[in-house]
């Protein structure tokens, strides 16, 4: 009997392992393998691209030749010289103005009042929304007859009531140009803002603003000691999305001026694609695009930590 206890005892685990290891190991084998298609379609359509841009940053690519040539930092130091980039970079600084600070502060007004007691409230939440869910193409196609400078629906409406020294060439003047752009962009942007505002704000405990009624906070008060401190992480949010649009702003510029007229609507996206398919400089323009990588991977990174942060503060 001692014997056969010490053969037992001596005597190896079972090849493989014990049963939760083996368990253990199996799930993580089929988590990979589930993954593995969404790993390598994002590898193939993310993660190579942007290596391609980040190398073509650092060489003399034209599009077009096969073969590149390292030219290491020039194409980054070029951006610090280049006066049409910096003109760019100006009307983006002015786009970003309007398009972060007056659409928030708009908005967000807006949203108070929707968030109210109004009358028909859901009907005015829709009509604000529907502009951000129109294609761009249609919303340009529509705006460009609208400022038509000799049939359009603004410069039509501004004679027949005889206000012609106010009807412009709303996309052909050089100081209004930028501006009927920006107006464009507010317009169809400013719904998206006002749903994020409105969702922070049912968050706000109704029986918190009671109390502040009750002891004779005026709206105006209440608005701004107690509506905005607990919109704080809703208003960050929303801010760090809008500097993210104003960064990547194209679509509406490209479509309806082209950067014209004389440059006056030129964005940092737009002037970045005219370096890579108007001029053939792809390695110049590849590094224009690894600034704008780097700066959305900063917002992507404030986002995430203010998310984080909310979430901390909501336990």
């Amino acid at each position: 009997m001692a014997q056969t206890a010490a053969t037992v005892t001596a005597s190896p685990p079972p090849a493989g392992g014990s049963g939760p290891v083996r368990r253990r190991d199996r799930r993580q084998w089929l988590f990979w393998l589930a993954v593995a298609p969404a790993l390598l379609i994002f590898g193939v359509f993310s993660l190579y691209p942007v290596a391609q841009v980040i190398y073509y940053s650092f060489t003399d690519y034209n599009g077009f030749t096969s073969g590149a040539e390292f030219i290491g930092l020039q194409n980054y130091l070029r951006a610090f010289t280049d006066e049409d980039l910096h003109e760019a970079i100006w009307h983006t600084v002015v786009y970003a103005f309007f398009y972060i600070i007056v659409q928030l502060i708009v908005a967000f007004l807006i949203a108070v009042l929707l968030g109210g007691r109004l009358l028909a409230g859901n009907l005015y939440r829709s009509i604000f929304f529907v502009p951000f869910i129109i294609s761009p193409v249609a919303v340009v196609f529509a705006w460009s007859f609208m400022l038509d400078p000799n049939t359009g629906t603004i410069n039509t409406m501004l004679r027949s009531v005889g206000l012609d020294f106010l009807a412009q060439d709303w996309l052909g003047n050089y100081d209004l140009a930028l501006f009927a752009v920006i107006a464009i962009d507010l317009w169809r942007n400013l719904g998206f803002s006002i749903v994020i505002f409105l969702a922070g704000l049912g968050t706000i405990p109704e029986e918190v603003v009671e109390a502040a009624r009750i002891d004779g906070a005026s709206p105006w008060q209440t608005l701004m000691h107690i509506t905005v401190p607990m919109m704080k992480p809703t208003i960050g949010l929303a801010t760090v999305l809008a500097i993210n649009g104003a960064l990547r702003a194209f679509d509406t510029v490209f479509l309806l001026t082209q950067g014209g007229p004389g440059g006056q609507t030129e964005l940092y996206m737009t002037r970045t694609f005219a370096e890579a398919f108007s001029y053939n400089q792809f390695g110049y323009a590849a590094a224009l695009t690894v600034f704008v990588l780097v700066a959305l991977i900063i917002i992507a990174g404030l986002q995430n930590r203010m998310n984080t942060s909310q979430s901390g503060s909501g336990k």
